[in-house]
């Protein structure tokens, strides 16, 4: 956009600046003052202008199993439907990346959609087979799903992963990887043997790092951790404080960031680690919060989302958000009656982008 673009009374290279610093809703907003503001965020270099400067706060979106809906939660209390119905199916959010989010369809098994919930835009990926994935290699449902996007190609690749397992027998140590890749429109696939097991929160709390998949196991002895692009399989270790106290402890695996951070929960105390260098898997602590202001809840709290200054937590019917500068705890929203399944159960983090799912760069 040049400055012969916009007749305005400031500089356009000002004026772009600001927009690339305003929440997404009200960026969109702007888009019904003219033509020139309608088409910019769809333009390449204010995409990547806006991932680098726009807040970097997290929302949460809340998913009802049962209806199919889906809310959205920011910091500022603003609750609204959070949409997916451009899909045209009932899905489930299976993984996010960068704005993106990884979708697996409920009535049509083995369907996967990407999308940009902000622009709208989604991409169908093709089958792993002919037929529908069924119990045997992997589960219909994998066990790991991930969703790796790189902001500088724009290219991205999602993750499947399961348990080989013959119809009425126990899983195998067989751990079947099906691996997406959105330049070539194809998948890959290898085995190999693992025996680490996954909780639902396991499963749930994938992070994309520095080119690398991580999931946190069970045991809570070590992040697995996967290289979509050399398709090898790792183990990372977890801070040594982390290990030494584990017992009586709970452990969640979240994004701050960019940065993988694992969140201890011992008691009436919450620290936050970062991995600051992935090559010495050196672990610093971010910041310690003390629950007891919420100690009724602290038995049933679960971290859904962090950023420098803000975390989100989930209980059975409440969101709340602890602000890690002011030191003050807010309740977002709550859920009146009885509920089937618990907030936690299926609340995601969550940061809206610009970045198109769509593109595939000329081989």
């Amino acid at each position: 956009m040049s400055s012969s673009d916009f007749n305005g009374c400031l500089p356009v290279d000002l004026l772009v600046q600001i927009l690339a610093r305003l929440p997404v809703k009200s960026l969109f907003r702007f888009r019904s003052v003219c033509k020139i503001l309608c088409r910019l965020p769809f333009e390449k270099h204010f995409i990547e202008l806006y991932f680098r400067t726009a807040p970097k706060d997290p929302i949460l979106l809340l998913e009802y199993p049962e209806s199919g809906a889906f809310l959205s939660v920011d910091r500022f209390r603003d609750v609204s439907p959070f949409a997916l119905g451009f899909l045209n199916d009932k899905v489930n959010i299976r993984a996010s990346c960068h704005g993106l989010i990884c979708c697996s369809s409920v009535r049509n098994r083995g369907v996967y959609y990407v999308c940009n919930p902000v622009t709208r835009e989604f991409r169908v990926l093709p089958r792993t087979r002919d037929r529908p994935l069924t119990r045997c290699q992997p589960e219909y449902e994998a066990t790991l799903v991930g969703l790796a996007f790189d902001p500088f190609s724009w290219n991205f690749n999602v993750v499947l992963a399961g348990f080989y397992r013959l119809f009425g027998h126990r899983p195998r140590d067989d751990f079947v990887c099906q691996v997406f890749d959105s330049q070539t429109n194809s998948w890959s696939r290898s085995v190999s043997s693992m025996n680490d097991e996954f909780t639902h929160m396991n499963r749930c709390q994938v992070v994309f790092s520095c080119g690398l998949l991580h999931w946190l196991t069970q045991s809570w002895s070590h992040l697995l951790v996967f290289d979509p692009k050399s398709g090898v399989w790792s183990k990372m270790s977890l801070p040594d404080e982390v290990l030494m106290t584990r017992s009586g402890s709970r452990l969640y695996l979240l994004e701050l960031e960019g940065s993988v951070s694992v969140v201890q929960i011992t008691g009436m105390l919450m620290n936050i680690w970062v991995l600051t260098n992935h090559c010495t898997e050196l672990w610093t602590l971010f910041d310690t919060v003390h629950l007891r202001c919420i100690k009724v809840l602290a038995a049933s709290i679960f971290p859904i989302g962090v950023s420098r200054d803000v975390i989100f937590m989930a209980t059975q019917k409440k969101i709340m958000i602890y602000n890690l500068k002011d030191k003050v705890w807010k309740e977002l929203y709550s859920v009146n009656g009885p509920v089937t399944y618990p907030l936690w159960f299926s609340a995601y983090g969550f940061r809206s982008t610009l970045f198109p799912c769509r593109h595939r760069r000329a081989l």
